[in-house]
């Protein structure tokens, strides 16, 4: 019986490489305090469960500071999808049917000089179809290496691809 386990439990765990899936997306961001500028964060995306509960996400921005062009960082985040549902005040702003699904992320942000920062967000207005992932306000609040208070920031407006 217990060979039977291991043998059904080794059969089924390459499986789970199938139920993976990869994305890219493009946000429009402003950071006050840490690292302060606007930027446009291209990233790139997996997901751990084919559905977009959890998600790891890298990726890298480049913004404006005082008029000149600045390398707004590189991030690495994991976000958390609470709950999904079709039935939502907010359908009105999409042609088709899209899932609420609110987010909780946490992860580090790092700037030029590779000083880094711990950073949480909450985004309520994320919206998810087949292939898209749509994000507007998604607010940030930043803590440096000690857990003292660093900055805030918003994702204006996100969209992101997913194959």
């Amino acid at each position: 019986m217990r060979k039977t386990a291991i043998l059904l439990l080794l059969m089924m765990l390459p499986c789970t490489l199938f139920a993976l899936s990869f994305g890219y997306g493009v946000s429009v961001e402003g950071w006050s305090g840490f690292n302060e500028s606007s930027a446009t964060r291209l990233s790139f995306m997996l997901d751990l469960t084919d559905s977009r509960y959890v998600t790891v996400e890298g990726g890298a921005a480049l913004g404006f500071n005082s008029g000149r062009m600045v390398f707004s960082g590189l991030n690495a985040d994991v976000s958390i999808r609470t709950f999904g549902t079709t039935h939502h005040p907010f359908s009105f702003m999409f042609a088709n049917p899209v899932i609420w699904a609110p987010r909780f992320s946490g992860g580090i942000i790092a700037d030029d000089s590779f000083d880094y920062a711990w950073r949480f967000a909450l985004s309520l207005l994320n919206f998810a179809d087949v292939h898209f992932n749509y994000e507007f306000l998604k607010a940030y609040v930043m803590f440096d290496r000690s857990f003292s208070y660093a900055g805030w920031s918003v994702d204006l407006f996100r969209i992101s691809y997913y194959f």
